[in-house]
């Protein structure tokens, strides 16, 4: 009986010879997507509409390295941050999902490996009904400003405690917070994390 591998077409690599994707199925279809640019960007976009990712520039210099966490031209005068917080995320632990009727968020995680949900539940978004997940880490520093109306939960997905700022553009009402929650794995939140 021949080998399966005597039938499909092969061309010769460094340690033999290649299966020619487009001869099997489904190996065609495994090839990785480009994920990054030439310059290490990321491709992919957070496909909710009003959230944004951005990459922040550490500097390294002599004895240690130093990193822009807020400018206003960041914002095109858009965010004014008027409250700012710092949280931290024990192992393992998930914070609970939330979501804010009034003010924005700007996420940026500062310590650990955190994993960050989102989903948008604004009936008249074009993207309402979409959920979108990202891992952070200060190895590569990134915020993610998220919009009111989008439900957020963050998890820290690491074996350290794990910290995070968020900035907000309004201040927090004591008496009446602009927090609306669900604890983790509620079921009207269609994300794992």
């Amino acid at each position: 009986m021949p080998a399966m591998h005597d039938s499909l077409s092969t061309t010769g690599g460094k340690n033999g010879p290649i299966v020619e994707p487009d001869r099997v199925r489904g190996l065609a279809e495994a090839q990785a997507r480009p994920s990054i640019t030439a310059d290490w960007n990321p491709l992919r976009e957070a496909p909710i509409t009003g959230v944004r990712v951005c990459d922040v520039k550490n500097v390294v210099y002599r004895n240690g390295a130093l990193t822009e966490i807020y400018r206003p031209e960041w914002f095109a005068g858009e965010f004014n941050v008027q409250h700012v917080i710092l949280a931290t995320i024990l192992p393992g632990e998930m914070s609970q999902w939330h979501c804010h009727h009034q003010q924005k968020d700007i996420i940026f995680p500062i310590r650990g490996f955190i994993r960050i949900g989102l989903y948008d539940a604004r009936p008249d978004s074009p993207t309402f009904g979409i959920s979108h997940v990202q891992t952070f880490h200060l190895q590569r520093p990134r915020y993610v400003c998220v919009p009111t109306g989008v439900w957020h939960a963050l998890r820290n997905i690491g074996h350290e405690e794990a910290q995070y700022i968020v900035l907000n553009d309004l201040p927090y009402e004591y008496e009446h917070p602009d927090d609306w929650t669900l604890p983790a794995g509620a079921p009207a939140i269609p994300v794992s994390l």
